[in-house]
């Protein structure tokens, strides 16, 4: 006689509504450090200021945040307003908060 496997019922997965997909974004979401790689290099978006630069380390201010690269030959190949391309070997990025007590987490 051959057992049936058991079905087990499915979760139901959330249901997204055309209103749920175009409401706008978090508060803090245009806050966020933006960055694309793109072929080796590192572009970013809202750049306040490069706080640290040398071939091993570059600190950027970010708004909230602190967004610091680690790597090797690590150069900034241009800076235009609040955009910068970082180029070189990155290894590493980190992101910590700018104030005590701030959460860093994305």
């Amino acid at each position: 006689m051959k057992h049936k496997p058991k079905h087990r019922p499915r979760a139901a997965a959330p249901k997204m509504t055309l209103g749920a997909l175009l409401r706008q974004p978090p508060a803090d979401f245009y806050r966020l450090p933006d960055l694309t790689v793109r072929g080796g290099t590192v572009l970013t978006e809202g750049c306040r200021k490069v706080l640290e630069f040398d071939a091993q380390k570059i600190s950027m201010d970010m708004g909230r945040f602190v967004v610091t690269f680690y790597g090797r030959e690590l150069r900034i190949e241009s800076l235009n307003g609040k955009r910068v391309a970082v180029a070189g070997r990155v290894t590493r990025i980190d992101f910590a908060a700018k104030w005590e007590g701030q959460d860093a987490s994305l």
